[in-house]
Formats: structure tokens, sequence, C-alpha cells
């Protein structure tokens, strides 16, 4: 079977459509394909078994200068892979998350600088893994920042979504067990460790201020203030809502010679109950640019304000113990001064964000290819959606 890169090109159906969402150099006049070599990449990849498809969305001062979807949804039936395709974004959910919580700081009905026990009591007898006693209570930022003191993903039982006692329990179940259960490895606010836990125990504590199960807070406080209508926490109402089959997901298979192999990926659940809170959103690619776009403007989303001023650079804010912005966005780049100016995170299942602010880029790469399988694959498709942007912007300025 040969896997050759999907384009609304070859539909004539579609060619009018495709050229209304994007046509090549529309921000500074050029007549040329500059991303005909990105294209070519992402065909390449597909034809070498790297990725099994995606879908990439890149914005370049203010305008959509690339888009499309490339290779398979399913390899099977060959379902080609398009720039709506929704995904199981992974870790991205964690910012999304953050975004959320900013925004009920925004509205008054949380305090991002207050202790976790002042929302979850349960957390006020909470040790170290020694017995000894923490020094201080973590602070709800501290939870988005990875700095609060909880295991990292990769420790012993860091990853409770995979183990069966969290299987059909509610995040409030599951979170006064890891409250019992899971003590703090280090002293809140000493050391960086990535912790799906912690974005649980964060997720909780947005529940209880906005008296909405987790799923629901999504849809009400960032869903659909910024017309996100194909963004949801996984559950069997919104996979039933959406109508859409989700692609299928991959890992390479290194027994086989790094062949593309079926991962099972999350079971279906019931309506509120416990999925990793930090990792289990579905989203699309014009959704996610719609939360990006967001951020790059400041927090204005069409002519509304979704974030104050204030607020917006609050989640921009760099914490420097850990290097994730306030909001949880990962820093990726830094100006002359130091000062934050590039933001990012990526996703085990295969998905990739990131906004430049000096060079007012946004990239967007979703695939269901096992993220750690295809790194290489992810850090130079970056790389050359960066050097492409930067010759057209060269070549403009002469």
């Amino acid at each position: 079977m040969r896997h050759h890169l999907f384009s609304p090109l070859s539909c004539p159906l579609l060619l009018g459509v495709f050229f209304a969402a994007f046509s090549p150099g529309s921000c500074l006049g050029e007549t040329t394909d500059d991303f005909g070599p990105i294209r070519e990449f992402l065909e390449r990849s597909v034809d070498q078994g790297v990725v099994a498809g995606g879908s990439v969305v890149v914005l370049h001062d203010g305008e959509i200068v690339f888009q499309s979807g490339f290779g398979f949804a399913d390899l099977e039936s060959e379902t080609p892979f398009e720039v709506d395709t929704p995904v199981v974004v992974a870790s991205i959910s964690k910012p999304m998350l953050g975004t959320t919580m900013f925004r009920l700081a925004d509205v008054g009905i949380l305090d991002l600088q207050t202790p976790v026990a002042k929302y979850l009591p349960e957390f006020n007898e909470i040790k170290l893994e020694s017995g000894a006693a923490l020094d201080r209570q973590p602070i709800v930022s501290e939870l988005l920042t990875h700095s609060s003191g909880l295991r990292h993903d990769d420790a012993k039982s860091g990853k409770i979504w995979f183990q069966k006692w969290t299987k059909g329990k509610t995040l409030e179940d599951v979170v006064k067990r890891v409250a019992i259960e899971f003590p703090f490895v280090t002293q809140p606010g000493t050391k960086f460790a990535y912790s799906g836990i912690g974005t649980d125990v964060l997720a909780r504590i947005g529940e209880i201020v906005s008296d909405q199960p987790r799923n629901e807070m999504l849809q009400t406080h960032l869903c659909i203030p910024l017309e996100m209508k194909t963004t949801f926490y996984w559950d069997e109402t919104g996979l039933e809502r959406m109508r859409r089959q989700m692609p299928t997901r991959y890992y390479r298979d290194k027994k086989v010679g790094g062949g593309l192999r079926v991962y099972k990926g999350i079971s279906q659940t019931k309506p509120n109950r416990y999925t990793a809170s930090g990792g289990t959103i579905v989203s699309t690619a014009p959704d996610l640019l719609k939360w990006l776009q967001m951020i790059r403007s400041g927090g204005v989303h069409g002519d509304r304000v979704f974030l104050t001023p204030q607020t917006h650079s609050e989640m921009l804010q760099a914490n420097e113990l850990t290097g994730v912005a306030r909001g949880g966005l990962f820093v990726r780049k830094r100006d002359d001064q130091g000062k934050p100016v590039g933001f990012g995170h990526t996703g085990s299942s295969g998905t990739n964000v990131w906004i430049d602010f000096e060079t007012d880029t946004i990239g967007i790469m979703l695939t269901q290819t096992r993220g750690s399988d295809i790194k290489a694959f992810r850090i130079e498709l970056e790389r050359r959606i960066s050097d492409t942007l930067l010759r057209r912007m060269d070549s403009f300025a002469k």
C-alpha cells in the first residue's frame, strides 16, 4: 500500500474551498508555493512509514499561510487525514485546562495564589514520602507549573490513569485517594516534576469553584466563549455529538523494524467519569487555532475580551524554576533581555502547538502516531516551517 499526501487539490470539488482557506503567499503577496518543500517532506514521511498522517496549520502575521491534511487517519481503509480531523491532543490538554483556570480566576471565583488546601481540605494533612511535614502548602498555580511537589509521571504509580482503581470513578473520588495515598516527593516550589496527577488536582479545584463537573466546566469556560465546537474531554457524550470517526492511533514497533502498529488508546467512558485531566481532551486544528489566536491577541477573541490584559500577562509569566509559564505552556524562546517570547507544548499522541510572539507565528501539528516515535519528525517539521517563514520575511523585506 502506497501512502501519499492527502491534499484538497486532489479533489476538484474541494479545489475552490482549499484556495479560499489557503492561498500560498497570501500574507506577503508571493505567487509561488513557498511551502512546497514542506508538503514534500510530509509526503515523504508518510511514504517512509515515519508517521501515519496528520494535519498542519501555520498562522503568520494574523493570516493562515499554510494548512493541510496529510497521510491517513486510518491506514487500513486509507481514510484521508484532513485539516479538521479530531484527535486526542494528549498533554496539550494541560495548557488548555490552564487557560480555563485563568478564565475562572479572571471572573473572580478562583485565586491561583491560594494554597491548594483552601479548596481541598484533604490536602491539609499531606506529608512527604519520608514522613516529614511540608514546609508550606503548594499554591494552585504550582500545579500548572509542575512545581507543587507531587510525583512525576515517570515515578512509581505516577500515571494513575492507567491503573485499574481509577476506572469508573469520579475525579472527586480519584483526587481524594491521591491526598490519602500519594505523599509529596519534594517540598512545594523546590523542584520540577512533570505531574499529570497535579493536573488532576487542579481540575478538581476547577470543579469546586465552578460548581460543574470537569467536562462541563471546559465547555462553559473555554469552548463556548472561544467557539471551539469540536473540543471536549473524551467521553461517550462528546464522541456521539461529534458524529465523526476518530483516527486510529499508531506506534512504531521496533520488533518488526519500526513498522506502524495500531495502539489501543483510550477506552470509552461514561460522562463525567475519570480520565486523565491533562491528557484526554479531543480537539481539531481549527479549534486549537482559535485558542492560540486568543493568546496571540492579548486575551481577545473576535471583538470580545476573554482574558483581561493583566490576567493574560500573568498566564504567560514564566516560573523560572521549571521553565513553564503559569498557564501551563512551556517557554521555548526568550528575547535578548530574557523575556519569554515563544511558548509551546507537545502531546504523547504525536501533537505539537507553538506560538512565537517575536515572529508572530502560530504552528499546529496534530497526528495520532505516538509522540516519542516521531520526535525527530516533529522537530524537523517545526524547523522547516520556521525557516520557510524567515525566507518569506526576508524576501518581502527586499
